[in-house]
Parts: C-alpha cells; structure tokens; sequence
C-alpha cells in the first residue's frame, strides 16, 4: 500500500510538472511586452542642437552656456578668450513626460528666446516596436540689441522662428544617432533678394566611452552661405561642433569645441560668419541641472 501511494504521488507530481510547462509554452506564445527606449541621450542638449530628451514631467530644468572667444582674436591677451565670454541661461519645464517648454536668453545680440518641445514618437522595442523617435521642436527668438543702420524698425523686424523635426535612434547601448531637418525663418532680411527662409540639416551622434563620459559631435548642411551681395555680402559657414559629456550625478556637463560663438537657434544654425578653416574656434561647455518640483 505504502509503495502504491508513492507511485500514485510521483505520478501526480508528473504531471502537474508538465501541466505547468504547457501553461509557460502558452503563455510565451502571447504578445511581447513593449519596451520604451530611454537615455537615447543624457541631456536635452547635444552641443549647441536639440536632442529628442525632455526633462519629465515635473522636472524644472537650468542650463548655463559659455563660449570663450576665438582662438584667432587675440586668445592670450584675452585670458584664454575668457575675457570676451558670451552666456546664455535657459529656463525649462516639464509640463508631461512628452511635452517640454521654456525660455532663454543670450548676450549674443541680447536674444531671448522661448520654446517648445514635444515627443511625438518613441522608440520601442518587443511588441508594436518602432524603430525611432520623433521630437518636435520650435523657438521664437527676439533681438533685444539696437539696429546700426540708422533705420526704424518695427518690433516684428526683431523676431526670427526655427522649427525642427528632431529624428533619433539608440543604435545600441553606447551609440545614438539624431537627424534633424530645420527651417529658421526671418522677418527681416538685408535686401528682397535674399530669403526669409532657410533650410537646413543637422546630424549629430553620441558615443559612451564610460557609464559616466559620451564623446559627442554635430555638423549641419545649410541652404542658405550668404545675404547680400558685393561690399556688403555676409558669408555664413557650416556649424561644426565636437565635445565631451560628463555626468555627475545630477549635473550634466558638456565640454566643446565649435566654430559657433552664438547660442540662440537661428544665429548658430542659419548666420554663422565663422569658419574653422581660418582658426576660428570657440572653447565652450553646458551645464545643466534638473529639480523635481513636481510628481
């Protein structure tokens, strides 16, 4: 009796073995969760460009850049260009986990500027994976610096817009991508044969070294090299910026290298007079830091 109730026990604990099984095999064979992709990027900044990061929701964001002067205007004489620094701080909010807003303001020029930033798309893996993200981005900016041509000017004159689709992928753990097609838009211009509007685009790319350092880089295409013509022509170049990202802790900082002096969107982006060619390149870093103020 005793060796008929082990048989009858080990018998049941078979089976119920692989009844167990067959519900797992039932249940792999069910949808695959889907996986948001996060830390495409560590800031919402790659360099001077827009990554697709906002803050989150309830998150109060601070950012303070400097550009020191060019290595070509008087570098040493000038305290390692420290003594002609420019600065923009800006000021940003996360209003939802998707959609960012904010303001900033620039000694180049005395811009200031607001924004607004939203996450249209994400990337995903497992199911209903996609395979990018998609961040939509648009600034008005106001020239608070006098005109030198003598001229009236309406308040509109001052005010120029830049819209962006901001297209980014995490190729992988230490690689990410972004491609972003722009328009910046002028109210005014020097003469009517030159355009109010310009297109532009920028590819940018992060690479981790460390869990803690990212080499970071940016270059943009542009429709538009000049505005006017003869003794008056402006000549623009092509943004070209290299840097190093640093973490630490709740701080974000990001050491560069750029052709750029100026900060607000369509200066840097649409009418850089610089170019690295000749030596005009600026030392420069970001330094962002994040408060939860609301969850």
């Amino acid at each position: 009796m005793g060796r008929f109730c082990c048989i009858l026990i080990l018998s049941l604990g078979t089976l119920i073995a692989q009844a167990q099984e067959d519900l797992f095999d039932l249940l792999d064979d069910g949808p695959e969760p889907t996986q948001i992709t996060y830390a495409t990027f560590k800031g919402t900044k790659l360099l001077n460009a827009q990554t697709n990061e906002t803050p989150g929701k309830g998150v109060l964001q601070y950012i303070i850049s400097h550009r020191f002067g060019s290595f070509t205007d008087e570098y040493f004489y000038n305290f390692f260009g420290l003594d002609i620094a420019h600065i923009r701080m800006q000021m940003d909010y996360g209003i939802s986990d998707r959609l960012n807003v904010g303001i900033g303001r620039s000694s180049v020029l005395k811009t200031t500027d607001a924004f607004v930033k939203y996450r249209a798309l994400r990337q995903k893996t497992g199911g209903n994976a996609f395979p990018i993200g998609l961040t939509l981005y648009s600034s008005m900016n106001y020239r608070g610096a006098r005109f030198t041509d003598g001229l009236d000017h309406y308040t509109s004159d001052r005010l120029s817009y830049h819209h962006q689709a901001i297209f980014s992928r995490k190729m992988n753990e230490n690689l990410s991508l972004i491609l972003a097609p722009s328009l910046v838009h002028w109210n005014l211009v020097p003469s009517p044969n030159d355009p109010n509007d310009t297109y532009h685009l920028l590819l940018g790319g992060r690479h981790k070294l460390t869990k803690r350092i990212a080499l970071t880089g940016e270059y943009t295409f542009s429709s538009n090299r000049s505005y006017g013509s003869g003794a008056t022509e402006q000549r623009f170049h092509a943004p070209l910026s290299i840097g190093v990202d640093l973490e630490t802790g709740g701080h974000v900082f990001q050491f560069h290298l750029s052709n750029t002096r100026a900060m607000s969107d369509p200066l840097w982006m649409a009418q850089n007079p610089y170019s690295a060619a000749n030596g005009s390149l600026f030392l420069g870093f970001n330094i962002s830091r994040v408060f939860t103020v609301y969850q």
